[in-house]
C-alpha cells in the first residue's frame, strides 16, 4: 500500500498565499496490488523488469499505447503519463488517465472478451 498524509491549506501569508499543513492523526495506508514509483527521467526497460518482452516501447524506451483508449500491446494493460508521452506536462497525464479510466470500463464491461485472456 501507499501511506497517505491528510493535508489541509493553512492560513494566507503576507501574499495571501495558503500553504498545505499536515493534519496530526489523519494519515493512513491506501491498500495496493501494485505500486509504481515513479521517479527518474530515463525510461527503465520495462518489458524486462517485468518480464513481459511483448510489452511495445518506442525506440526512446516508453511505452507504445494508442493514442485515444492508452491500451498497450498487453491485453488489459493500460499506460499514461511520461513513460508513454516522455516529459510532459501534468495536465496531460491527468487527460490521459481520464481517457484510460473510461476505455477500461469499457474493457471491463465486455465480459467474454475479459475471460478469453
Amino acid at each position: 500500500g501507499v501511506v497517505v498524509q491528510r493535508m489541509r491549506l493553512g492560513a494566507p501569508d503576507a501574499t495571501g498565499r495558503q500553504s498545505p499543513e499536515i493534519i496530526e492523526g489523519a494519515d493512513y495506508v491506501e491498500p495496493a496490488d501494485l505500486v509504481v514509483q515513479a521517479l527518474g527521467f530515463e525510461p527503465e526497460a520495462i518489458p524486462a523488469l517485468w518480464g513481459v518482452p511483448e510489452l511495445a516501447v518506442t525506440r526512446w524506451g516508453t511505452i507504445k499505447a494508442d493514442f485515444r483508449s492508452h491500451a498497450t500491446s498487453l491485453p488489459g494493460v493500460y499506460a499514461v503519463g511520461d513513460i508513454v508521452r516522455g516529459a510532459s506536462l501534468v495536465v496531460w497525464a491527468i487527460r490521459d488517465g481520464r481517457e484510460a479510466a473510461e476505455a477500461m470500463l469499457d474493457y471491463l464491461a465486455q465480459p467474454a472478451q475479459v475471460a478469453a485472456e
